[in-house]
């Protein structure tokens, strides 16, 4: 109750301030009905099905502050601090981070520009630097089913603390990218690892991206990295790899259809679970988070029609691991993937959109003589955001 008070006062305090300073309040709301149908395929357990009131599905709930100051001679300082909320019961996304989606100071001039503090990976589509709307039409939003996360992998998140983001200036068309994080995560049940920033015993990001936009077409590239932490080894000599993540992708523009096509190679990454899709096999709980080495593709399309916007996406992912999610040898696990996602938006208005989505995603896993199970997921919603 005291958290959610003082986060209300520093929010009326900067609502307060705005009419003295280029500070602007803005946010959306996302609301709908989403129904979920889960089968782990376990024997003697039957599929879950669950109609709900959902928060995000078509884009996450949020609300934030973001400002600039023109300090002269072509540089500006600016910064974002921006929050996650769940619409339907009112709740923050993450306890203990009053701004857990972005909370940035910003340093824009001729050079580039320069941003500092909690954001996004360049892999999200999101946030001040996510160029992930690059690589699908779906990109990582509609839903928890049809987007590209579920060939991505890596297995760590879309949010960073402690990262420092460089963005070159706009070269015909051609922009770069590069991150690194001190440490990546600082939620308060790692303090027991010890964890301290720029140190082997913090989990350190690094990530490198280029953007070129040029008439229709858009293409992009992301190379990043997860350097693990050796204090999640301390006493039991454990042998953690380094996540690995190579995505290139693109679209070009023909009016009547935009497609999407792109790829990604992933080494020592985790493959992850989709919407609690293997969570139902007690046989799949963990090796969703083993080291995995694979491949993965998305292609999809943006169609207009009927005064708003149809997206589609497919997309395929094959991988195998040796080694569990302490690095520890294993019986070499398979594992194939393929889902498939549908949306369509109609704009009410500039800010407000209703919208629905189809989802559906099966996973094939294979072990000798321990899993050879087959989990399935279908999810679809129906919503509307409002945007302020």
């Amino acid at each position: 109750m005291k958290k959610t008070l003082a986060a209300l006062a520093v929010l009326s305090t900067f609502a307060g301030a705005a009419f003295a300073a280029d500070v602007t309040l803005y946010g959306q709301v996302d609301l709908g009905l989403r129904y979920t149908h889960a089968d782990g395929d376990q024997a003697h357990k039957d599929a879950v099905n669950t109609l709900e009131m959902a928060s995000g599905n078509y884009s996450s709930s949020r609300f934030g502050l973001k400002g600039t100051e023109d300090l002269g001679n072509g540089l500006k300082v600016g910064f974002v601090l921006e929050n996650g909320l769940n619409a339907d019961d009112g709740s923050f996304n993450v306890d203990g981070k009053l701004f857990d989606r972005e909370a940035i100071l910003r340093v824009m001039g001729s050079f580039g520009e320069l941003g500092f503090g909690r954001t996004s990976i360049l892999l999200n589509d999101a946030n001040t630097y996510g160029i992930g709307g690059y690589f699908s039409a779906l990109g990582t939003g509609w839903g928890e089913v049809g987007g590209q996360n579920g060939v991505w992998g890596a297995g760590y998140a879309s949010r960073l603390d402690n990262m420092i983001t460089y963005v070159t200036p706009d070269f015909a068309g051609v922009k770069v990218y590069a991150q690194y994080s001190f440490g990546a995560n600082t939620y308060k049940d790692d303090d027991k690892l010890n964890h301290v920033e720029g140190k082997s015993s913090a989990d350190r990001y690094y990530g490198l991206g280029m953007t070129y936009d040029v008439g229709q077409l858009s293409l992009a590239a992301v190379v990043d990295s997860m350097n693990r932490s050796t204090a999640h080894a301390a006493g039991d000599k454990k042998d953690f790899k380094d996540a690995l993540r190579v995505v290139v992708g693109g679209s070009y523009d023909f009016g009547a259809v935009k497609p999407y096509l792109s790829a990604a190679y992933i080494k020592d990454a985790a493959v992850g679970d989709i919407a609690g899709m293997i969570a139902e096999n007690k046989s799949l709980e963990k090796v969703g988070s083993n080291y995995f080495d694979g491949y993965g593709v998305v292609a999809g399309a943006k169609v207009p029609a009927f005064g708003g916007n149809f997206y589609g996406n497919v997309g395929y992912l094959d991988a195998e691991a040796d080694r569990n999610a302490n690095g520890k040898l294993v019986e070499e696990i398979e594992v194939t993937r393929w889902f498939a996602g549908l949306g369509y938006e109609y704009s009410l208005s500039k800010r407000t959109t209703v919208y629905a989505d189809l989802g559906y995603a099966r996973d094939s896993w294979e072990q000798k003589r321990a899993i050879d199970a087959d989990p399935s997921m279908f999810q679809a919603a129906l919503g509307m955001m409002h945007k302020f």
